[in-house]
């Protein structure tokens, strides 16, 4: 019988991610850092955009021709099929209609209203009340009325219902 043998160690396939800096938190007070004013997508909005990439290069052009192939790398095709699964609301017009929903909470209420990221969250997660909304964004706290709040809630859910 052999001795002991020692396992190797694969060494690490990429950088090591560098320590939070602080400025980044979603609790009661949103500090998003560099991403404050950048415009947010949820889940379904980003699906629907994804498919229409997908649909833009498989789409021959004017002279019956399919583009040439864009490579689909690992990344790609893993984001593809999380969006795929996750999406909420699937159809253009349903995901329109949610941000639409959602979006009526933006800039109104007690404040500034709800930020899009606040928004995205919503149409992401579809809460069914409020207790759970601000549970799980503890950031609506204060920014916008409970009845305000449940309404929008309600009519997700009805879209969520028929999509």
């Amino acid at each position: 019988m052999a001795g002991p043998t020692r396992a190797t160690v694969p060494h690490p396939l990429s950088r090591r991610r560098p320590p939070p800096t602080g400025d980044e938190e979603t609790t009661s007070v949103l500090r998003l850092g560099e991403y404050t004013d950048v415009p947010c997508l949820s889940v379904s909005e980003a699906n629907t955009i994804l498919q229409k990439v997908i649909e833009a290069r498989n789409k021959p052009d004017d002279n019956g021709r399919k583009p040439p192939a864009m490579p689909n790398t690992d990344v790609f095709t893993k984001t593809a099929d999380y969006l795929k699964s996750f999406a909420r609301f699937n159809g253009e017009q349903a995901v329109q209609q949610v941000e639409s929903v959602s979006s009526k909470l933006v800039g109104r209420g007690g404040g500034e209203g709800i930020t899009g990221f606040e928004r995205a969250q919503l149409g992401t997660l579809c809460c069914d009340t409020v207790e759970e909304a601000r549970t799980l964004i503890p950031s609506l706290e204060g920014k916008v009325s409970d009845d305000d709040l449940q309404q929008v809630l309600d009519d997700i859910s009805k879209l969520r219902d028929f999509s």
